[in-house]
């Protein structure tokens, strides 16, 4: 290269390191604020990210910037790092418990009596915590952990009406905010079984004699392992009686046979009983559909000569749901029923002979409609609610006919009773035989929510006569053994607005028994 060459690239090259280098008079000024802490910085950095390099400031991993690394510095410009921390912090604090409050007949009106004391629970908090330049600016929970769960203080308040007190024969049982009742010789002689308030809907039996209950308790824990309830017996007519928790969990259906008499010694006074076992969702149980009969002991609670009748099966059509049986009247039979089907099967040869067959009904919903089953007294007859054919042409499953049908155990007769009676007809014989007693869906073709009234039919199907509610009265709603007849057949005690009423027949006459208004089921034996 020649010297004028060399020349000519070092003049160049000083040319361009002066365009480069900026004047002194270029720097920005720019103000830095740093965890709340402000300073002046003069800088020739081009973007804020050099800037805060030049200004050695390193940045946390939560830290922010205000405006973005990336934003072009500008002369009197504010940056700001916000020193960004977090942290979890965990704190526990007191769940309160809640106040309830019920109706108690056998307390006078305008006093109260506490049930249950209240227990604050304790729950255990886990936060996440977001602080900003050493102020919090965000708490957020993570976790929840009860570490004891509280306990409701329950007040009973007095409900205790002037009603006309009516001679009871037998021995009547009712359930009131899920505790037991006895009501014996007069209607204001009401005594109560059970204190714990933890009954179930799946078990509530009397013995023929009505000296016994059979009746299931909700299960202290659920979840896999555990059953979905325990099954108790309790004498009802001694003082201060205390109940015996029986050798049976998980039951879905129990009652006594027909021939028990007496107190239960483990001979001589038979039960027969259902399972089923936890399951995750609604309803939380799913049935073996078994059947079990068993003789127990009062004395502590042993089952025993415990033999199974029918081998657990899948049940038909929604059988996770169940089947309900019915005691024949000489203790040889009981009658079944399940979501499409109604039978009868042998207590010794387990032999199972179907009555009628029908389409199950869709309830889109977590439970399964199954009807109920009653045997006339002398044995020959099974009465029941069967589903039939739309008359408009829907799916099977969809229609909303329902009809009380009765079947000769033979398999030989069958005949209609009534039509369109609706799904909660729940027919029952007499113990005279003379009557047969089932609701009546005001609005057959919704009638699995309509209103009902109490009707009465001779057994053959005529004369059909509404007993209950009074005209202009609003229609009951159903629930399971919320009907019971009288040991003589002449009267009827219904569940109607959570009182009981008691019913004569032949006049039609209609006593109010309780006032509490919290009565939910009834059971009336000798």
């Amino acid at each position: 290269m020649s010297k004028r060459s060399v020349l000519v690239l070092l003049t160049l090259l000083l040319l361009l390191s002066a365009w480069l280098v900026p004047p002194a008079e270029s720097l920005l000024t720019v103000t830095l604020v740093v965890g709340g802490e402000s300073r002046t910085v003069e800088t020739q950095a081009l973007i804020v990210r050099d800037l805060l390099v030049e200004a050695d400031v390193a940045l946390g991993e939560n830290d922010r910037v205000v405006p973005p690394e990336t934003t072009f510095v500008e002369d009197g410009m504010l940056v700001r790092v916000v020193r960004v921390e977090m942290r979890t912090e965990t704190a526990q604090r007191e769940l309160p418990f809640e106040r309830e409050t019920g109706r108690d007949a056998s307390i006078p009106a305008g006093e109260t009596r506490l049930l249950q004391a209240g227990i604050t629970g304790l729950e255990e908090i886990t936060y996440r915590i977001i602080i900003e330049d050493g102020e919090e600016v965000d708490r957020q929970v993570l976790r929840r952990v009860t570490l004891r769960e509280p306990r409701n203080e329950i007040v009973l308040i007095g409900a205790q009406a002037e009603l006309k007190p009516v001679p009871i024969t037998g021995t009547v049982v009712f359930v009131a905010d899920r505790n037991v009742w006895s009501m014996q010789t007069t209607s204001p002689n009401q005594r109560r079984l059970t204190h714990t308030g933890d009954l179930d809907d799946h078990v509530l039996a009397l013995s023929p004699d009505g000296s016994h209950l059979l009746f299931t308790r909700i299960y202290t824990e659920a979840g896999e392992g555990f059953p979905i309830n325990t099954l108790w017996m309790i004498e009802t007519a001694a003082v201060d009686a205390e109940p015996v928790q029986l050798e049976a969990e998980g039951i879905l259906w129990a009652a006594w046979a027909p021939d028990c008499q007496g107190s239960p010694t483990g001979v001589g006074c038979r039960i027969a009983y259902t399972t089923g076992t936890w399951a995750e969702g609604d309803p939380g149980w799913r049935a073996e559909n078994d059947l079990w009969v068993a003789w127990p002991r009062d004395s502590n609670g042993r089952l025993l000569n415990q033999r199974r009748v029918v081998a657990p099966s899948a049940g038909g059509t929604y059988g996770w749901w169940g089947t309900t049986y019915a005691w024949s009247p000489g203790g040889q039979n009981l009658a079944y029923a399940r979501a499409d089907e109604v039978g009868v099967v042998g207590v010794y040869s387990g032999l199972q002979t179907p009555l009628a067959r029908f389409s199950s009904y869709r309830t889109y919903a977590s439970w399964a409609w199954t009807p109920t089953v009653s045997w006339s007294p002398e044995g020959n007859y099974v009465i029941t609610t069967l589903h039939g054919p739309s008359p408009t042409g829907e799916a099977p499953e969809d229609s909303p006919i329902f009809d009380v049908w009765a079947f000769d155990v033979t398999g030989t007769i069958s005949a209609e009773l009534s039509s369109d009676a609706g799904m909660w007809a729940a027919p029952v014989y007499a113990p005279g035989g003379d009557y047969v007693a089932f609701f009546r869906s005001r609005s057959p073709y919704t009638s699995k929510t309509s209103g009902y009234d109490l009707y009465l039919m001779d057994r053959d199907g005529s004369d059909h006569r509404r007993l209950f509610p009074p005209e202009g009265e609003i229609g009951l709603e159903y629930h399971p053994q919320m009907m019971a007849w009288g040991p003589e057949g002449d009267r009827l005690i219904v569940v109607y607005h959570g009182n009981l009423y008691l019913i004569q027949v032949v006049t039609g006459e209609v006593q109010q028994l309780t006032a509490g208004g919290n009565a939910t089921a009834v059971l009336w034996q000798w």
